[in-house]
């Protein structure tokens, strides 16, 4: 998957989406020329637009089929296939290395919060960490679900902790909690 580095507002662009059904309920992506800047699962086509009214406040948003190979796309790397999708976002230099982190972290593995601050180099900023994980703007592709709490607990997720539960399970975790030793 590559980058490239747009304003995540995207003032005065034209941002395409697409919504689908899925087992993860409503998925909406929202593309540009240059590839996926956000995606999210809600419950209703109505949440799936007040996200991307939210996300995108200055962007034209034109609904199209094309992001359907998005999606598609989306669920296959969900079922632990490699899939090449080009990304179009951007955040802080230290949300970039968190996101990039989160990537490294292996299909059906979890980590902690403090291993991911670990991992790149800030043992002490794993409440940085933390809130760089919660404005990740691609949770089904760069995988926040994969972090958990230092006592095994879940811990937060974007689009509702059943759904964090969910993918953890369908990753083929014997249990969601199981937690990575690095």
């Amino acid at each position: 998957m590559t980058m490239s580095g747009h304003d995540a507002r995207r003032y005065g662009e034209t941002i395409s989406y697409s919504v689908a059904d899925t087992y993860l309920g409503k998925v909406v992506v929202a593309y540009t020329d240059n590839g996926l800047c956000g995606v999210t699962a809600t419950d209703s086509e109505d949440n799936a637009m007040e996200y991307l009214r939210n996300e995108f406040p200055g962007a034209k948003l034109s609904e199209s089929e094309a992001g359907r190979k998005y999606i598609e796309r989306i669920l296959a790397y969900l079922q632990g296939s490699r899939v090449d999708i080009p990304l179009d976002f951007a955040g802080t230099e230290f949300q970039l290395k968190v996101w990039n982190a989160l990537r490294d972290i292996p299909f059906g593995t979890t980590v902690t919060y403090s291993q991911l601050a670990s991992m790149i180099g800030k043992p002490n900023a794993v409440r940085a960490v933390a809130n760089a994980c919660a404005s990740n703007p691609l949770p089904l592709i760069i995988p926040c679900h994969r972090v958990v709490r230092k006592n095994g607990e879940l811990g937060g997720y974007g689009m509702g902790i059943g759904r964090k539960k969910i993918l953890l399970e369908r990753e083929g975790s014997a249990k969601p909690l199981e937690i990575a030793h690095k």
